[in-house]
């Protein structure tokens, strides 16, 4: 029969909750002075290195048509949702122009710091195709920076919405406007060949036929007197040739205004292109018109304008001082169980370890 037996050691390194307590208890001072310094140190730090954050909203609404009426045509515009649209605020144009017109140094401010401080509210996946009302947040350093920036952020992001649409449109009627002028080269060639070729047709052709002559020669072969002619009649030949002429000459006369009109837009629209590369150029809009109609102006817009903030929103002082103590008492309780159970363990087991030599030597010696 096997007898179980109790091991001592088993439960040797085992801590006991109220030992643990007594522990805690005992070194209260010395958690209490890490935890306020903890929380001190932090509170500190929230205030005076942490730069405050100032957000300034906007409220933006998109409905943007699918086409557009312009002096060449109806224009298909190339976005079709409204998330694409919204998304274009933090566009690298844009974003170029606003470091310049809020006077940043480009080597301080780079293009990804001032996209951090822009955030896209969050979009609804199942309603991409519908949502039609964005909220746009801009942070800064205090409020007045925060509100100019948002300002001149928006202004941009109008300007540039409105140069993109009208360069895809120019880009768009430029390819067009060349292939309609190419088919139309051909046909003006095509009809002036069939109109060369019925005006020499035409010169050959008798405008009248004597019908007396054809049809005395044909009594003389048929004895017959019982024929009433006239001696002159139109020839139906003549007739179709010279309205086929005249039909010719009006599709010439329309393709040829066709082409003037296409290479007078096509002028046009390069002026309006070098107007457009002038933008992008200089990263403004002042003083460029361009002849196609700005769609942007009605299918963007704000409801209301935007307020500089009254309160920062960040970092909350609060907040890091609660979370410096919470750090700090966990520190202090990680020292405390160190010191009383890890150290002082391993003091005992040297000291236990020390005992055992000295009696095994002194029972060696008796």
């Amino acid at each position: 029969m096997s007898e179980i037996q109790t091991n001592p050691q088993a439960y040797e390194d085992e801590i006991d909750l109220r030992e643990l307590f007594l522990a805690m208890w005992k070194n209260k001072y010395v958690i209490i002075s890490i935890t306020l310094i903890a929380a001190i140190l932090t509170a500190l730090f929230s205030v005076f290195a942490l730069s405050p954050v100032y957000r300034t909203n906007l409220d933006i609404v998109i409905s943007m048509p699918e086409q557009y009426h312009t002096r060449y045509g109806e224009y298909t515009l190339p976005i079709s949702t409204n998330d694409q649209y919204i998304s274009f605020i933090t566009s690298n144009t844009v974003l170029l122009n606003t470091v310049k017109d809020m006077e940043y140094d480009p080597k301080e401010v780079a293009l990804e710091d001032l996209r951090k401080r822009i955030t896209i509210g969050e979009l609804d996946a199942a309603q991409a195709d519908k949502q039609n009302t964005f909220h746009v947040t801009v942070s800064a350093d205090n409020p007045a920076e925060s509100l100019k920036l948002a300002e001149t952020l928006y202004a941009n992001y109008i300007e540039f919405m409105d140069m993109m649409t009208k360069e895809t449109a120019a880009s768009y009627y430029t390819n067009y406007f060349n292939t309609e002028l190419r088919a139309l080269e051909l046909s003006l060639k095509s009809n002036q060949e069939i109109l060369k070729k019925n005006e020499e047709l035409l010169a050959t052709t008798p405008q009248t036929i004597n019908q007396k002559e054809a049809m005395e020669a044909l009594q003389e072969d048929t004895n017959s007197l019982d024929y009433i002619v006239m001696e002159n009649i139109i020839n139906e030949n003549y007739t179709k040739i010279e309205n086929d002429i005249i039909t010719t000459k009006q599709t010439i006369y329309s393709i040829q205004d066709s082409i003037q009109s296409y290479t007078e837009y096509l002028k046009d629209i390069d002026k309006e292109k070098e107007a457009i590369a002038q933008y992008y150029e200089t990263g403004g809009a002042d003083n460029i018109e361009t002849g196609l109609i700005s769609v942007v102006e009605t299918g963007i817009h704000m409801p209301s304008q935007p307020v500089a903030p009254t309160r920062k929103t960040s970092p909350s002082n609060a907040r890091n001082t609660i979370i410096g103590m919470v750090i700090g008492f966990m520190v202090s309780i990680m020292v405390v169980f160190v010191r009383e159970f890890w150290l002082k363990k391993a003091d005992g087991k040297g000291q236990t370890t020390r005992t055992q030599t000295v009696d095994s030597t002194t029972k060696d010696v008796s």
